[in-house]
């Protein structure tokens, strides 16, 4: 368990210390074959005994401060927000971001985790054990331990990354500098898909390669402009941290409005955010001209 008090180095290592223990597992997993099955009657909302081995390494690494997933529909909005809003570390994490791609032997999923305090994401670490998917030849899952991937962390408003070759890093962190390059392109989920179009004409194309964590490695490695987040708690939290530390912030579409003080606000009583959409830009004038391109469905 993590002291509510510790230092922000402390919280950094056992947050990669999880992600560079889960990653190994579900990629073994993986490999070893497993059953999906769906959340309930939605067939969008897959679930393998990964992400409840990894729902249970949550808790045993992070114990009562914790948000994640797999048992948040039991916790409710004015308990998450209790334990948010404290001057003391509450961790968010997502088992398995990306289940069905992950299930299917693609390679747009990962594991992540979030270190709140005070109202706001202030520290996360993501791990895609298996984004580096070679594309030179037709597609086909590596092995667990040949799988190549990547790590990114972000605290204190600055972002690192480092390759990983099993899930585990091969590098030490280094520094992630915002990139310059543009591409016209923005991060379409499809839980945006279902409730917005996207003019063309107006220069914005979209680019979805699973769930969250992947369109957040998109965005941070400069293969996206701008993205879009309409999620759950557990999906915004570990990737906000990483946006911010290159420089993207939240616009509220259509408006442009700022988010609210308190993280929590950002999501309704089942901590969903789905009535509201949020531009991640780099800046105003970005943000309009996104906003610009959207209507809804």
């Amino acid at each position: 368990m993590i002291p509510t008090d510790a230092v922000m180095d402390d919280v950094l290592a056992q947050m990669l210390a999880f992600a560079e223990e889960a990653a190994p597992l579900v990629l073994t997993m993986r490999a070893a074959g497993l059953d999906m099955t769906n959340k309930g009657p939605d067939l969008g909302q897959a679930l393998t005994e990964a992400d409840l081995a990894v729902s249970r390494m949550l808790y045993a690494r992070f114990g009562p401060d914790l948000i994640e997933e797999e048992t948040a529909d039991g916790l409710g909005h004015a308990a998450a927000k209790a334990l948010l809003a404290r001057d003391a570390w509450t961790f968010v994490g997502d088992p398995i971001d990306g289940t069905r791609p992950f299930a299917g032997g693609l390679s747009g999923w990962g594991v992540m985790v979030a270190a709140c305090r005070s109202g706001w994401p202030r520290a996360s670490v993501m791990n895609l054990p298996t984004w580096n998917e070679d594309r030179s030849g037709p597609a086909h899952t590596e092995s667990a331990e040949a799988a190549n991937g990547i790590l990114f962390a972000a605290h204190e408003g600055r972002a690192f990354w480092a390759p990983t070759r099993g899930g585990r890093r091969t590098q030490a962190l280094r520094r992630l500098e915002p990139s310059v390059r543009r591409t016209g392109h923005v991060g379409w989920l499809a839980v945006t898909a279902q409730r917005h179009t996207l003019d063309y004409g107006r220069g914005w194309f979209p680019w979805s390669e699973g769930g969250t964590i992947s369109d957040a490695a998109l965005l941070a490695t400069g293969r996206l402009d701008a993205t879009l987040s309409n999620n759950k708690l557990w999906d915004l939290a570990p990737v906000l941290p990483l946006f911010e530390a290159l420089g993207f912030r939240l616009y509220h579409w259509p408006d442009l409005a700022a988010p609210p003080a308190a993280f929590i606000d950002l999501f309704d009583g089942e901590l969903s955010a789905h009535d509201d959409l949020w531009l991640v830009c780099r800046d105003r004038d970005q943000a309009a001209d996104l906003a610009g391109a959207i209507r809804r469905a």
